[in-house]
């Protein structure tokens, strides 16, 4: 609590210059070692409002890099002003890359935490739990820690948050660290109907060569067209 009360005293200016400074070094440690993986991945899906302030997305994903596919349902339930519990799954489907051979089901219960800072900044940390259950191979397990910061800003007159955040996976069998993702993106309320995220992804395995990901994702917003609005209560 003592990091999160010295952040709220820093200026926007001065946290901005902060951010800036973690991906330097972030930029520094990675640009040692050679990175020449990429993947390109869509998502497409909506959201929507649910009773008791609550919120549903789902998605497909596709990727023609991967040859991966990917359903992802995301309901996220208020518990506190700060805290949401987040009981997600994905179910994928690829071929031809070792890396996501035999992946079926992804259990991904999560706790996020989300402090604001100042009107233009919230710092978020995502506590999960990643099971993998695949086929015709044991599952596995990890501990996912993705803290960043969001900057609440407007691109081309529309709301917009741009934000970094750092995510590590700890292998519950292993006790190890296996991967860290990097990710700078945006999210635009451009339209009443359309919100884009882009996403840029630095994303390093154990024994893998590092890889850059990029990521669009395209959500419908259905509680903009009065989805479950009439039973949910905003403050």
């Amino acid at each position: 609590m003592k990091f999160i009360e010295l952040l709220r005293k820093l200026g926007n200016r001065q946290m901005l210059v902060l951010a800036l400074f973690l991906l330097s070094a972030i930029k520094f440690t990675y640009a040692q070692v050679a990175v020449d993986e990429k993947g390109t991945f869509l998502f497409t899906g909506a959201s929507m409002d649910i009773p008791g302030n609550n919120k549903f997305v789902f998605y497909y994903g596709y990727s023609p890099s991967d040859n991966f596919q990917a359903l992802v349902a995301l309901p996220f339930f208020k518990m506190h002003k700060n805290i949401q519990f987040m009981p997600g799954y994905m179910m994928t489907k690829a071929d031809g890359n070792e890396i996501f051979t035999n992946l079926q089901h992804h259990f991904l219960p999560s706790l996020l935490f989300n402090f604001k800072l100042s009107d233009r900044l919230t710092l978020t940390d995502r506590n999960m739990y990643f099971r993998l259950e695949r086929k015709n191979a044991e599952a596995v397990s990890f501990y996912r820690n993705r803290i960043g910061l969001i900057y609440h800003t407007k691109l081309f007159k529309k709301p917009a948050d741009l934000f970094v955040h750092d995510a590590m996976f700890w292998s519950l069998e292993s006790g190890k660290f296996t991967r860290n993702r990097v990710i700078l993106g945006t999210t635009v309320k451009a339209f009443k109907w359309l919100s884009p995220q882009f996403w840029y992804v630095l994303q390093n395995d154990t024994g893998l060569l590092p890889r850059h990901q990029f990521y669009l994702i395209l959500t419908v917003p259905l509680e903009n067209f009065g989805v479950f609005n009439k039973t949910n209560r905003h403050p």
